[in-house]
């Protein structure tokens, strides 16, 4: 990843329930087809307690 994009993580300590994207999104599923849209890549890492997901997302100038 160089200048141009930047990283955007969070983290949980529910390690046991990982993100998996939706056919079709109910009442809690468009976050990932939002972060699926914007990234150029995403991903799950494991932590001592819990998970991290990550983005990476091209910077644009205006």
């Amino acid at each position: 990843m160089g200048d141009d994009h930047v990283r955007i993580e969070l983290s949980d300590a529910r390690g046991e329930r990982l993100p998996v994207p939706a056919r079709e999104p109910d009442e809690g599923g468009y976050g990932l087809l939002l972060v699926a849209a914007l990234a150029t890549a995403w991903g799950v890492k494991d932590r001592s307690v819990g998970k991290t997901v990550w983005a990476t997302v091209l910077l644009t100038s205006r």
